[in-house]
């Protein structure tokens, strides 16, 4: 089985198309996730709302419950770089926390939480298999890259980029925000789960032109996010 998390209920509208339903399951409160197939795959699709918090505690529940071999984050980040433009398709190589400060009673370094690295990392072969799969299906631009993730949502630049330089200022990866993979990565590293993020930009922090079309840019991309992990399972398939 495989799992596809998105944030929003828009998020997974075009997976919920593709597949066959059998069932819809109440989750916690109004999160519901409908389990079915994908391409003859067993699949469970699910929304968790904008934060780590939540995020962590549904795909720790959803994986114990289901125990997917693989986990599709998908949604949308935003950007602080120039390079990283609205509407590109951004593969996440590394997942840091924006808001995680265990720093002053020395118990750990800003960022990690206690007991876990400083960083949670993704797996090299399966974003590398992502990105050439990617090339194949959009004329997008397609980049990889560190994001920070953390429980503010964040439209001006400013407040960002001050987390940056006062925590990170060496990790030049990092390229992109967001208010929900961390949970998942965290999820994921606990149960020893492997897990891909494909997200579209939808904004620039700091671009107030694209305030207009967030939301929709960061929408219009789910398709092709669909046939990339599609040709995942192709691919499995044919093995």
């Amino acid at each position: 089985m495989i799992a596809i998390i998105g944030v929003t209920e828009d998020d997974i509208l075009y997976f919920k198309t593709k597949m066959e339903i059998k069932a819809t399951i109440n989750f916690f409160g109004d999160v519901n996730a409908y389990l079915g197939s994908i391409f003859k795959e067993d699949t469970i699709v699910v929304a968790t709302g904008q934060s780590n918090y939540l995020s962590s505690a549904i795909v720790s529940a959803l994986i114990s419950k289901y125990q997917p071999y693989l986990v599709f984050s998908i949604g949308s980040v935003a950007s602080f770089s120039d390079q990283l433009k609205q509407g590109d398709l951004f593969i996440a190589d590394r997942y840091y926390a924006a808001d995680v400060d265990f720093s002053a009673p020395k118990i750990a370094p800003f960022g990690q939480i206690p007991g876990q690295p400083a960083f949670f990392v993704a797996d090299t072969a399966l974003n590398n298999k992502a990105e050439s799969g990617a090339y194949l299906m959009t004329t997008r631009y397609i980049q990889r890259g560190y994001l920070l993730s953390g429980e503010t949502f964040y439209m001006d630049s400013v407040s960002v980029l001050q987390i940056v330089k006062s925590h990170y200022l060496l990790e030049e990866g990092l390229v992109a925000y967001d208010c929900s993979s961390l949970g998942v990565a965290l999820a994921c590293s606990l149960t020893k789960t492997s897990f891909l993020s494909l997200k579209v930009v939808s904004y620039q922090i700091g671009k107030e032109d694209q305030k207009l079309n967030w939301v929709r840019k960061g929408l219009e991309m789910m398709p092709t996010i669909g046939k990339i992990i599609t040709r995942f399972l192709v691919e499995k398939e044919r093995i």
